[in-house]
């Protein structure tokens, strides 16, 4: 693999620093804000359960947005990716929460114009839907686990330090969840730009052939 080769992929390793940055707040925010769990924790497990998510369950999410567009020369995926995660990088720089997915998107369109591709008009429907059904779905299964939660608790009879005990243990373990639905999710927002111009050969091994 050649300097130039390394120097185009460099700008998916750009946009994952920058989703890391911007997206592992997402997970461990309130139980750090709060200081129920220590950050140095947060930081351990979220990295451990979003390479995780990521290894096992990002593929089929990655080949999905390559149907968005196909961008068949390795220049121009590293266009793409450097410009979504400058857009992003400059929006955390401000403070202000941004969705990758979104900047990608939006980066994926520009480069759909400027080639002259067309886009999928039924997948972009379907990503765009994920932005209005995904909060709408997150608040209907808060309320009802709140619900829930509370007629636990006023019929039993949980002392505080238990409790306490037992809300670190759900931050932590719900924290861990949304690491790897985090890696295995937002994983295609870096390498699936990438997959139709990648230059790594296929690995074999003991008869099993892994195709990159």
């Amino acid at each position: 693999m050649t300097i130039e080769t390394l120097f185009l992929l460099s700008s998916g390793l750009f946009l994952g620093w920058s989703l890391g940055a911007n997206d592992a707040g997402n997970v461990f925010g309130t139980a750090v804000g709060s200081r129920m769990i220590r950050f140095s924790t947060a930081v351990v497990v979220c990295s451990i359960f979003m390479v995780l998510g990521a290894v096992w369950s990002g593929e089929g999410v990655s080949r999905g947005l390559v149907e968005l567009s196909s961008v068949s020369v390795l220049g121009g995926a590293f266009m793409v990716a450097l410009a979504a995660a400058i857009a992003v990088f400059l929006m955390i720089r401000t403070g202000i929460q941004v969705s990758t997915t979104q900047a990608l998107i939006g980066s994926l369109l520009g480069w759909n114009a400027f080639a002259g591709v067309a886009t999928d008009i039924t997948v972009f429907l379907q990503v765009v839907s994920t932005w209005v059904l995904g909060p709408l779905l997150a608040a209907a299964m808060a309320m009802a686990m709140m619900w829930i939660v509370k007629l636990i608790l006023r019929n039993s009879r949980i002392g505080l330090i238990r409790l306490d005990g037992y809300t670190r243990l759900a931050l932590l373990g719900s924290g861990a969840l949304g690491a790897y639905s985090l890696g295995a999710n937002n994983i295609a927002n870096v390498v699936a730009v990438f997959l139709p111009s990648q230059p790594f050969p296929a690995l074999s091994w003991q008869g099993f052939e892994i195709s990159p």
